[in-house]
């Protein structure tokens, strides 16, 4: 399996994050994605992937835009699948299709629902970055530092303070242009800062949930469970793809190889 990010151009980095590339997984491997508090834009090259929903693998759209989720999902490799991913900001898909972005969240929607069928053919990332530069709508600059500020240690009401408004409107604005509330968006950047730490310091899961703002590790492993769908030990002790994906999809830099 074979997995590459690529970071979009400057005039595209306000509302993308990185491309990237997918191939190469073995057929009938189960990859676990997690919330990470980003929306995705996914062009299947190959064979789609399936999705396991209540209790029933469904194969994927062959081109769709994955709204936040809040829960982990279980997809399954199909022979000839190979996927290119344009992973956008937080508020990447309001930006982007200028509706609100809770109407996208837990969702799969296909490109062609959203006036976006002409990416489906592309698979030059330049030509991808063309068509969405033409699509781009007006940034929220105020909620561009919400997403920064919550991404860091402060709670909501401080940030709705910093911002210079009450909590409810903070989350009202929030949720239309990321898709999920504040609070819920501050607890899955926290748990994504769980396997950097790990891995950048060789850290424990005890000194991990203190030095990613845990109050104590039931706290951690509450997030897991939720997050994740079994605690930190069981992910560890399980199958070398699902630490793969949990590792690589909880980084957030991209290597520019355009």
């Amino acid at each position: 399996m074979r997995y590459r990010e690529f970071a979009p151009g400057e005039e595209a980095s306000g509302f993308v994050e990185c491309y990237w590339v997918l191939e190469g997984a073995e057929p009938g491997s189960v990859q676990r994605v997690v919330p990470d508090g980003r929306p995705e834009l996914i062009l299947n090259l190959g064979a789609p992937f399936e999705t396991l929903r209540n209790g029933t693998w469904q194969v994927q759209p062959q081109c769709f835009l994955a709204g936040q989720i809040s829960a982990p999902l279980l997809l399954r490799a199909t022979a000839g699948s190979h996927i290119l991913g344009v992973r956008l900001r937080p508020g990447g898909a309001f930006q982007l299709l200028g509706m609100p972005a809770q109407e996208l969240t837990g969702r799969t929607v296909p490109l062609d629902e959203l006036g976006l069928k002409p990416l489906a053919n592309m698979r030059d990332t330049a030509e991808i970055e063309r068509t969405l530069l033409q699509r781009r709508q007006r940034r929220d600059p105020l909620m561009d530092e919400a997403v920064r500020l919550l991404s860091g240690s402060l709670d909501v009401a401080a940030v709705a303070e910093r911002l210079g408004m009450s909590s409810r409107q903070l989350e009202r604005r929030f949720q239309a242009r990321v898709g999920i509330p504040p609070k819920l968006f501050a607890r899955i950047r926290r748990f994504q800062r769980v396997f950097p730490a790990i891995e950048r310091e060789g850290a424990g899961w005890v000194g991990a949930a203190a030095g990613c703002g845990y109050y104590d590790q039931a706290h951690l492993i509450r997030d897991f469970r939720e997050f994740a769908g079994e605690p930190p030990a069981a992910l560890l002790a399980g199958d070398e793809l699902a630490r793969h994906f949990l590792s690589h999809f909880s980084k957030t830099g991209a290597v520019r190889s355009r």
